[in-house]
């Protein structure tokens, strides 16, 4: 099974398959064999083509902790909307209504250049604002409504073009 961590901004993808008490993982085109066996609530053995180590996981919300030689390591599952990104390879981010609603304010202009993460419009929706970010650096290349429209679910509201992109 392909699972997709979030690392700070970067996405990391890789494949998981389960034989038994062993993982088969697949990770750059590299291949692992590894062993996890639980020793206590948070605390894990890890055994990684046979070298053992001792790790201790902490799970929150969508928030993972690793503690590992000696190493504090925090990764995040990411949104459906944060793994549409890493699956576009094309360079085009095209944001669209996450349900029906109401455009309150475009916070950006066609040509204006933004970075990963940030705010680009918000739109409500049932008495709640949200704001809808970009999931790639680029620049604002069309917008298809205008504040005060109404949208439906999945409807195109902006798109973004990374300035990289071939």
């Amino acid at each position: 099974m392909k699972y997709t961590l979030k690392i700070n901004k970067k996405m990391v993808s890789f494949e998981l398959l389960q034989q038994g008490d062993a993982y088969e993982i697949t990770l750059d085109e590299k291949e692992y064999h590894a062993e996890l066996i639980r020793i206590d609530s948070n605390l894990y053995s890890l055994i990684v083509n046979g070298s053992t180590y001792t790790i201790a996981i902490q799970k929150e919300g969508k928030r993972i902790d690793l503690f590992f030689k000696g190493d504090l390591f925090s990764y995040e599952i990411p949104s459906v909307r944060d793994k549409g990104g890493t699956e576009n390879t094309s360079g085009i981010d095209k944001i669209s209504a996450p349900m029906p609603g109401r455009v309150v304010k475009i916070l950006k202009s066609i040509g204006d250049i933004v970075s990963e993460g940030e705010g680009v419009v918000v739109v409500e929706a049932m008495k709640m604002e949200s704001e809808l970010k970009t999931t790639i650096d680029g620049k604002i290349t069309g917008i298809s409504v205008k504040e005060g429209d109404t949208v439906d679910l999945g409807a195109h509201i902006l798109t973004v073009e990374s300035q990289d992109k071939k």
